[in-house]
């Protein structure tokens, strides 16, 4: 399944240089864990030092929080919506996900 991932820039700067979407291809049953932590091992996601954590939604519904890999102490995503839901039962239509401070 492909899933089209749009980020928020960190920055001025990370707006002119940076892409702010990627589409990933996932297995169609894939679940939340897996559609985020894809995201964040492809180190699309980008931070700065006061934007550190960034809202995952899908279909406008938050469903995770992940945080910027320089915080200390590390921390790993935080589920709004249990990890090992379907990306499918909350995207149905839309295979639209956004990453937003």
């Amino acid at each position: 399944m492909k899933i089209e991932v749009h980020r928020q820039a960190c920055c001025a700067q990370d707006d002119q240089m940076g892409p702010l979407a990627r589409t990933f291809e996932l297995p169609e049953r894939c679940s939340l864990e897996s559609l985020v932590n894809a995201v964040v091992a492809s180190r699309f996601l980008q931070y700065s030092s006061t934007h550190t954590a960034l809202h995952c939604r899908i279909a406008g519904k938050e469903v995770a929080i992940v945080f910027s890999p320089d915080e200390l102490p590390a921390r790993g995503p935080l589920f709004v919506v249990a990890p090992d839901t379907a990306v499918q039962s909350i995207a149905a239509t839309d295979r639209e996900v956004e990453f937003v401070f």
